[in-house]
């Protein structure tokens, strides 16, 4: 669940235990900390490193494509901004 304040109120918070669920917030989300922006980020080095390889909108692509299949998965990603493995 997000951090919304609505989500932290009690009758909320009673709702889902009585419907036999429970509640587990999400780590705060901050634009320099989301697992997003670490992604691009690994995208972006990614291609300054290659940028005398791309000469058009083909190669750009095909380039950022092929960066994306080596990310092994996104889990640490995820972690590396608190979220619990």
């Amino acid at each position: 669940m997000d951090n919304y304040i609505a989500h932290h109120n009690p009758l909320i918070l009673n709702a889902i235990i009585a419907a036999g669920h429970r509640y587990v917030f999400r780590a705060p989300y901050y634009p320099v900390d989301g697992p997003i922006e670490y992604v691009f980020n690994t995208i972006e080095f990614a291609l300054a490193y290659r940028h005398h390889e791309i000469k058009n909108v083909n190669d750009l692509q095909q380039h950022v494509f092929a960066i994306i299949r080596l990310i092994p998965n996104f889990v640490n990603y995820f972690i590396n901004v608190g979220f619990a493995n």
